[in-house]
């Protein structure tokens, strides 16, 4: 089974983490979907940290129930071009049969009480040696990814969209 998790940027300028889960686990950085495409190509799922919509960003059911969490509007300035980017790729990817699932890398690390706002000791507690943020977040989306095929997740939102996140631990 191949697990991919995706910290996605905005623009292809910026830097992308990007998580691979199979018999090992790897994390990278990377920046342009090209490259995305490539190292998905042959996944079974791959959890995106981006609001995946079509047509214009919009608040859904999902983005109101995660804002305790700290997510963020889609419809703003600095969402818009996530949200789209993160869509467009969902798009090109669904022609070659990989589940795709939204996540929320921050809810995750909450829900499993490892959130730290400082990156590097988040890295700690999750026993990875990640070179960034997004490194950090993106192995959060594999794991998240991991769990919802262990059936240890649940589905924010609606026909709008669903958001995948670990089940809440009391």
């Amino acid at each position: 089974m191949k697990i991919v998790g995706i910290d996605l940027a905005g623009k292809e300028k910026n830097p992308t983490g990007l998580c691979m889960m199979d018999e090992k686990m790897k994390l990278m950085t990377v920046y342009t979907d090209q490259e995305i495409v490539e190292l998905v190509e042959n996944s079974d799922i791959l959890a995106i940290d981006a609001p995946i919509m079509k047509g214009e960003p919009r608040i859904r059911k999902a983005d109101r129930k995660l804002k305790k969490y700290g997510a963020m509007s889609p419809k703003m300035k600095s969402m818009k071009s996530l949200t789209r980017r993160g869509s467009d790729l969902a798009e090109k990817l669904g022609n070659m049969e990989i589940e795709i699932i939204e996540v929320f890398p921050t809810a995750t690390a909450k829900i499993l009480k490892v959130y730290d706002k400082n990156w590097k000791k988040m890295a700690e507690k999750l026993r990875i040696s990640a070179r960034n943020e997004h490194e950090v977040d993106a192995y959060l989306a594999a794991l998240t990814a991991k769990l919802h095929l262990k059936g240890e997740t649940e589905s924010i939102g609606n026909e709008e969209g669903m958001v995948i996140v670990p089940k809440i631990i009391s």
